[in-house]
């Protein structure tokens, strides 16, 4: 049975609600048309030149991706700019595009809950905002050599490494802003992509130590999680539809 990009819709919606998404957000379908067969799908983390002409090799019809396109409104479709280049090169490509983002987050499976399976966390509970807390003893020290193993990447550490930690609240992308809800659930350290100066001089301040381990590292594990889910539900539902995740690499 032949699938269309409407049922694929479906699906992600029902693994991490559309309406779910921050108000500032665009997840959702952006580019295509809901009744579009679909054949091949391409997941990847963020939509790119390069994810589009590796969509076009494998033979996809839709690419579903965490990071939304078209965050600002455009008055033009020119070239020149790295943003106009890629809207034109998805036109031309006749791919259609499905992101969920900030709704993928913190849903189950989603972004948060893979980060927290991966550090190890003992019986994650949901924070607001999708964030995961758990249990661990660990040093610290030992904790960001495992983030930096099983994330890859360079991990940076606001704190003394000797220090022991006996709960962790994780946060993939740019998380810094939410260290205080960290500390409200009563952790002791917090591991999230990126975190500004101001906000880790704050964490640090009130007693929190971070680790700080890079947006795209975060959040990678998090599309093999989304490629397979899509793949099993797909098969389940017996549609004739392979699932790919993206070995494009941009940086």
């Amino acid at each position: 049975m032949q699938a269309t990009v409407e049922q694929i819709y479906r699906i992600v919606d029902e693994l991490a609600p559309f309406e779910s998404q921050e108000a500032w957000d665009n997840s959702g379908l952006l580019a295509g048309r809901m009744d579009s067969r679909v054949e091949k799908v391409l997941v990847c983390l963020d939509v790119t030149v390069g994810a589009i002409e590796e969509a076009k090799r494998k033979g996809c019809q839709l690419i579903v991706s965490h990071h939304p396109i078209l965050f600002h409104g455009r008055k033009n479709l020119r070239e020149e700019d790295p943003e106009g280049r890629l809207l034109c090169a998805l036109i031309r490509s006749g791919l259609a595009h499905i992101a969920a983002h900030t709704n993928l987050d913190g849903a189950p499976g989603g972004v948060n809950e893979v980060l927290a399976g991966i550090m190890g966390l003992s019986d994650p509970m949901v924070l607001p905002g999708g964030l995961r807390a758990g249990a661990l003893d660990t040093s610290l020290a030992a904790l960001a050599e495992r983030a930096g193993e099983v994330l890859g990447g360079v991990v940076r550490t606001y704190g003394r490494g000797d220090q022991r930690i006996s709960r962790l609240c994780v946060c993939g992308g740019a998380g810094g802003s939410f260290w205080e809800s960290a500390l409200l659930a009563g952790c002791d350290c917090y591991l999230t992509g990126e975190i500004k100066h101001s906000d880790a001089l704050d964490a640090v301040a009130a007693g929190l130590t971070l680790l700080e381990a890079g947006h795209y590292a975060t959040e990678r594990p998090a599309v093999k999680q989304l490629r397979n889910t899509l793949q099993n539900r797909l098969d389940a539902l017996q549609y004739k539809v392979v699932v790919f995740e993206s070995a494009y690499e941009p940086f």
